[in-house]
């Protein structure tokens, strides 16, 4: 009897989507999968003279995402094994914070940056856009940029309670890699983020 509650509360959860189970893993969520409002959140850093041109810097956070990240907050691996260069349709799956699991596929790839797309198992549904954009002057900003809704009200919650935080030190963390890289010198940053129903 006790089995059959479980079962119960199991389909109840996963009915109602406070709770995504782990079928179809592979399958490209969209904003419209979610729960919740719709929220975009942009992470940047403002640099100046960078030593390397950003379409390279672009391309080289691609071709590194998995050490581009630090594997302490969010651990990347591509799926695929080969040597060949990541591009569009490579997938990653993602062990963040030790025990949270997650997979994204690049969507797109442009001489400015590349979008990751998320897929099932990930805690939103949407994407997650790398870019750079000139400020003028010697002067770019790099950014992430991700527009998503929760994939569960579970993920709604747990991100109101301090995974919100997390998420914003991973992007941070990894954006500060991606300045050095660079060889520029920093010259402000900032977030923002925006939510609608």
């Amino acid at each position: 009897m006790t089995v059959l509650r479980l079962a119960a509360v199991l389909t109840l959860a996963y009915s109602t989507r406070i709770l995504r189970l782990p079928v179809h893993g592979w399958t490209p969520t969209r904003e419209r999968d979610g729960v919740g409002p719709v929220t975009r959140r942009s992470y940047w850093v403002d640099l100046k003279e960078p030593r390397r041109a950003l379409p390279e810097l672009m391309d080289d956070t691609l071709q590194r995402l998995p050490r581009t990240i630090p594997p302490v907050l969010a651990w990347f691996r591509r799926v695929r094994s080969t040597s060949a260069r990541t591009g569009v349709g490579d997938r990653f799956v993602i062990l963040m914070l030790g025990v949270r699991r997650a997979r994204v596929k690049v969507t797109e790839v442009r001489a400015d940056g590349f979008r990751l797309g998320t897929l099932r198992q990930h805690s939103e549904s949407g994407w997650i856009d790398f870019q750079y954009r000139p400020l003028g002057e010697g002067r770019y900003r790099l950014r992430v940029v991700s527009q998503v809704r929760a994939s569960s009200w579970f993920d709604r919650v747990a991100y109101l309670c301090g995974v919100g935080i997390l998420q914003r030190l991973t992007w941070e963390a990894g954006l500060r890699r991606v300045l050095r890289r660079s060889g520029g010198q920093k010259v402000g940053h900032g977030t923002t983020t925006v939510e609608w129903p």
